[in-house]
């Protein structure tokens, strides 16, 4: 019997040490200047990858890095959403800068999609039209994202 007393309160004691772990997020938030930012990864790092999504009002502009580098410009920007369940692949089109503008959030079915896969799922895959790539975990993204797309 002691030997199980003492077994539940070691794992008491460890418990709130595992329940940070548990809730922590490979997504951030941030509001400045009336912008409100999701990202995952660490963005201008030589290595992995980074998605950013940043609502400015309606609009949405898409930027993504891989080793710290923009899509090509004018290119395709593929995101695929991927779980167990299966995978969903999100294409935007970028711009001479590699990023991508979306004028209304709420009306666009691609963006709308993007978002809730990226709520719904476990990694996502950026890929470039040059084949390079990189996987970012969505653990935390349906806690960080809004349900509704760019809606704080």
């Amino acid at each position: 019997m002691r030997i199980i007393s003492g077994l539940a309160a070691v794992a008491v004691i460890a418990l709130p040490a595992a329940l940070p772990a548990a809730g922590k997020s490979m997504w951030t938030y941030a509001y400045q200047n009336g912008v409100s930012e999701y990202l995952t990864g660490q963005w201008d790092s030589p290595t992995g990858g980074a998605l950013n999504l940043s609502c400015k009002g309606r609009a949405v502009t898409i930027m993504a890095q891989i080793k710290g580098q923009a899509p090509p410009p004018d290119s395709q920007l593929r995101l695929i959403a991927s779980s167990r369940s299966g995978s969903r692949e999100t294409r935007f089109m970028t711009d001479k800068r590699g990023d991508v503008h979306i004028a209304d959030a709420a009306r666009s079915p691609a963006f709308r999609q993007l978002w809730g896969d990226l709520r719904a799922r476990d990694i996502v895959t950026v890929r470039y039209a040059d084949g390079r790539f990189a996987v970012q975990s969505l653990d935390g993204a349906g806690k960080t994202l809004p349900p509704q797309p760019c809606a704080d």
